[in-house]
């Protein structure tokens, strides 16, 4: 402490010893450099605070992007816990299916031909698929009746059609393989 009040007399001493002019150059230089010192101050503070809140927005951006991705998984999750429902639910004898379908939209399947069963995907899908072929087939009974197919319990889907029309009708014939779909066990 007596150091600094050394040093602060030999100050005064020496700034006693100036003139009058020497006094306000050496005060005007002092408030610039105090002026140049407080804004340096000020403005390592605002690129401080400004870093704080780009950090603070970037990271709140991220949380919103793992929220948003948190629900696309959750939805992602109950469609395939849905899918898998109905899979481990489906139990369709596909070859008696066809025929009350056919029969409800007034058509007989003159040829039936069922396939191996086959596994897909990871092999955990078991699918059990039917050819069938229409000969001279009304178009609308045909959509009526691959609409039901497909509208029924289970998982039941049309996997190809194929359709070649008569010239001398306006009737049709009709390849067409129908699937179901379940979880191996």
């Amino acid at each position: 402490m007596e150091k600094i009040r050394g040093l602060l007399n030999e100050a005064r001493t020496w700034f006693e010893r100036l003139s009058i002019r020497e006094r306000r150059m050496v005060m005007a230089t002092g408030g610039a450099v105090l002026v140049f010192v407080l804004f340096v101050i000020l403005f390592s503070f605002s690129n401080s605070a400004d870093s704080y809140r780009k950090r603070t927005e970037q990271k709140m951006a991220k949380l919103r992007e793992v929220q948003t991705l948190a629900a696309s998984y959750q939805q992602a999750t109950q469609a395939r816990q849905a899918i898998e429902q109905q899979l481990t639910a489906s139990n369709v004898r596909l070859m008696s299916y066809i025929e009350d379908k056919a029969t409800r939209a007034g058509l007989t399947v003159p040829n039936m031909t069922p396939k191996n069963d086959v596994g897909i995907g990871d092999g955990q899908i078991i699918e059990s698929s039917v050819e069938l072929t229409f000969t001279d087939v009304d178009l609308r009974k045909l959509h009526d009746f691959l609409s039901s197919v497909e509208s029924g319990p289970g998982v039941v889907k049309v996997k190809s059609l194929r359709l070649e029309p008569h010239a001398a009708s306006e009737n049709l014939t009709a390849w067409t393989t129908v699937a179901t779909y379940k979880l191996k066990q």
